[in-house]
């Protein structure tokens, strides 16, 4: 499945790397890490990549796997019978742009880790409950699992805080990245799914002139 394919591309290469120091200047991480890891703070003046790479990094052991037991759980919603193609492709575009939006939080010298992209791939899923299946059931699942994370992105006001510590986390997390990833997912699955409406319309009336 192409669900699959890009949640595996997220969380397959963040398993294979050891945490970064986070209490240490990021000049001093392993050059793989400074070469993958995004600065807000510098604005459009850094490479391209690191909008996909930065969520490869972590800041601990425990930082990762956290961020790899949500991977596993947004894997496995998008794993319905109902599963498209168009799913992961809007998941796939949401990845990138949950870190551009980042560039908003200019006050943060680096962000890393899977959590926006998660966000991201947990609206594009919902999204896909809500607007494209038949079943009421799986409609009021997307509208509640949506809600609920609505609900977690305002508590953590990612408008107020740029850094927050959450219980039982062992390094502080960018809310702002959630609120990213959530906006990113809700806007890439719309845009695919309006083009493939869109597409399907144009596609059947080729076909009555075709017939006519």
């Amino acid at each position: 499945m192409l669900w699959w394919a890009v949640g595996l591309c997220l969380a397959v290469p963040a398993l294979c790397l050891a945490p970064v120091p986070l209490a240490q200047p990021s000049t001093t991480w392993p050059a793989s890490a400074q070469l993958w890891v995004m600065h807000p703070s510098a604005g459009w003046h850094q490479p391209v990549w690191t909008w996909w790479t930065t969520a490869w990094l972590h800041g601990s052991d425990l930082h990762l796997q956290r961020n790899l037991l949500g991977a596993g759980m947004v894997l496995l919603l998008g794993s319905t019978p109902d599963a498209r193609a168009s799913q992961a492709l809007a998941w796939l575009l949401a990845w990138p742009l949950t870190h551009l939006l980042m560039l908003c939080q200019s006050g943060l010298s680096s962000y890393i880790g899977l959590s926006g992209a998660l966000h991201a791939g947990l609206a594009v899923w919902c999204i896909h409950q809500i607007t494209q299946t038949d079943t009421a059931g799986f409609k009021w699942a997307g509208w509640a699992v949506l809600t609920g994370v609505i609900f977690k992105v305002f508590m953590e006001n990612p408008w107020q805080h740029q850094l927050i510590q959450p219980m039982g986390s062992d390094i502080t997390v960018a809310p702002w990245a959630h609120l990213s990833g959530l906006v990113s997912g809700v806007l890439m699955a719309g845009l695919v799914t309006g083009c493939a409406a869109g597409l399907a319309v144009k596609n059947c009336h080729r076909a009555r002139r075709t017939l006519i």
